[in-house]
Parts: C-alpha cells; sequence; structure tokens
C-alpha cells in the first residue's frame, strides 16, 4: 500500500511538471522579443512583489504562504488552514510611483485554497500608472503536493515629460495566467516548478518566466530559499535571474530577512533586507530592496495583515 501511494505521488509530480513545462512550451512558440535590440538597457519586469518576498531577495517561491503564495506560488495557497487580509503601500521611486493595494487569502474555508489581489499604481506628472490584479486557486492531493493557477489582468502606462508636452505609453496590458507545482518530500524540505505569465503578453514588463526553486527549514525558526528565474520571451536567448534569501523567526514574533537577486542579462545585483512582527492576531512587515551593481534604483514595501483565522 505504502509503495502504491508513493508511485501515486511520483506520478502525480511527473504529470504536474509535465503541464507546466507544455504551457510554457505553447506560450514560447508565438513569441517576438522585445528586448532583441535593447540589450542590457532593457526596463525591468514590472513582478507582483510582497514585503516578505522582496526581503528575501527572489522571492524564496519554495516557502511562500499566504499573500506570497498569490504573487509568487498559487500552488501554495492551498497551505496552511488560513484566512488572511493584508494591505500595502510599494514604493518603485525609479519608476516615480506608489501601489497601493490589498489581498485576501482563504485556505480555511474550502480544501480549495483561493486568494484575490489587486494593486494601483499612483504617480504624477511623470511615472508608471495603472492596475494589476490577480485571482488564484490551488488544490491539494495531499499534504506534500499541490497545483495552482491563478490569472492576472495588469494595465500599466508610462508617463514621461518631454519640452512642452507629456507622452504617456501604454506598457503592458492584458491578461495572462500562472500555473505552479509544489512538492514537500519531507518536512523540512520544499521544491516548487512555476510558469508565470504563461499567456505573452509581447512585454518586458511582464515576461514570460520559468521558475524552479527550493527551500529549506530548521524547524520554525529559520528557513532559507534559492529561486532561479528563467525569462522566455524578453529576448532571442533565455536569460536568468537567480537568487534567494534567508529568514529567521526572533522570540517567536519577529521575523528578520536578508537576500539577494542577481538579474546576468542586466548584470545588475541587488540586496534586500526587511523586518517585521507577528503574533495570533496581526502581522506587519517593512523591507528594502537597493541595487548595488548596475543600476541604484530602490524599492520598499510595507505591509499589514490581520488573521482572521
Amino acid at each position: 500500500m505504502e509503495a502504491k501511494s508513493h508511485s501515486s505521488a511520483i506520478a502525480r509530480t511527473l504529470a504536474g511538471c509535465g503541464l507546466l513545462v507544455a504551457l510554457l512550451v505553447s506560450s514560447r512558440a508565438h513569441a517576438t522579443p522585445p528586448c532583441a535590440v535593447l540589450g542590457s538597457k532593457c526596463p525591468q519586469p514590472m513582478n507582483d512583489e510582497t514585503s516578505r518576498g522582496l526581503a528575501l531577495g527572489t522571492g524564496a517561491r519554495a516557502s511562500a504562504l499566504s499573500t506570497s503564495a498569490l504573487a509568487y506560488n498559487p500552488a501554495a495557497l492551498a497551505l496552511g488552514r488560513l484566512y488572511h487580509i493584508e494591505g500595502l503601500v510599494d514604493y518603485i521611486p525609479q519608476a516615480h510611483a506608489v501601489a497601493l493595494g490589498g489581498a485576501v487569502v482563504d485556505s480555511s474555508t474550502s480544501k480549495i485554497g483561493a486568494g484575490i489581489g489587486l494593486r494601483g499604481f499612483l504617480s504624477g506628472s511623470e511615472g508608471l500608472g495603472g492596475i494589476d490584479g490577480r485571482l488564484g486557486l490551488a488544490v491539494p492531493f495531499s499534504d506534500a503536493v499541490s497545483l495552482g493557477l491563478s490569472g492576472r489582468y495588469i494595465n500599466l502606462t508610462n508617463t514621461t515629460v518631454v519640452p512642452g508636452k507629456s507622452v504617456t505609453t501604454k506598457v503592458v496590458h492584458g491578461f495572462t495566467m500562472d500555473a505552479s507545482f509544489r512538492v514537500q518530500p519531507v518536512q523540512m524540505l520544499q521544491f516548487s516548478l512555476a510558469t508565470l505569465n504563461f499567456v505573452d503578453l509581447g512585454s518586458a514588463y511582464a515576461p514570460l518566466y520559468l521558475v524552479p526553486s527550493v527551500a529549506f527549514a530548521l524547524g520554525q525558526l529559520v528557513s532559507v530559499g534559492a529561486d532561479v528565474l528563467i525569462d522566455t520571451t524578453s529576448y532571442k536567448k533565455l536569460t536568468y535571474t537567480a537568487g534567494g534569501g534567508i529568514e529567521l523567526l526572533a522570540a517567536n514574533t519577529i521575523p528578520l530577512r536578508i537576500g539577494y537577486a542577481a538579474d546576468l542579462e542586466r548584470s545588475i545585483q541587488s540586496l534586500s533586507a526587511g523586518i517585521g512582527y507577528t503574533d495570533k492576531t496581526v502581522g506587519f512587515d517593512l523591507s528594502l530592496q537597493q541595487q548595488v551593481s548596475g543600476g541604484d534604483a530602490t524599492r520598499v514595501i510595507g505591509a499589514l495583515r490581520y488573521y482572521v483565522h
């Protein structure tokens, strides 16, 4: 019986990975690289980020829970038996914008985990504006295996000021989808494989990614995660962003995080850090990411969560 269960788990794992790769291949077949002539000057993607994920470099996606699962790894929406409500402020000075957003994630009402989130980008006479929203669902096959799918609608414009007038350009617009598959073979180890934006929008702001991730935990106190974001559509070749982070829960209430990310094609390296507070009712996170090579961009995210369950 145990051997049969093990074989079934392996079959589900292979089927899930095969589905994600098939989605990636079918979507990439019609893509036209938006950065073919721009090289390292190609704009960086406007990825959905949470305060926890920003502090952990590339997100530590395999260990994502709650609202971070909605942003990075929809298969993890089925975890935790929780109901969380979050509001956030995302300050992006290089884009001359502030994003205000919120998310609700529920894995306690039903066996199917669900989440919904929306961000609105605000700017003055120039900068990034628009909305970015998503709805995600996850199905657990067991405590160790789950599959998730999310839909994303994004509509962003960029306004620049030239002598005598302002020029507004639509940089990305449309509906796309994410899918991910998560496996936890033992208590301390998690793997995930995701394909993001697999309905190709033809924009470097929302590229089609394949993202393998791994996370290792030492009890409830320390977690280490690493991710590789493989951009399959921005250039004529595959390009890579790699990184990860370490998370420590001090005094069972104060999460401390550090992270690193390297965009190899754009020659950009970033360091990040974050701190927070969590108890049985509320949680707060504040994170900073700073480019240290290839640019000087800064990003700051603050988030407040209420734990219904």
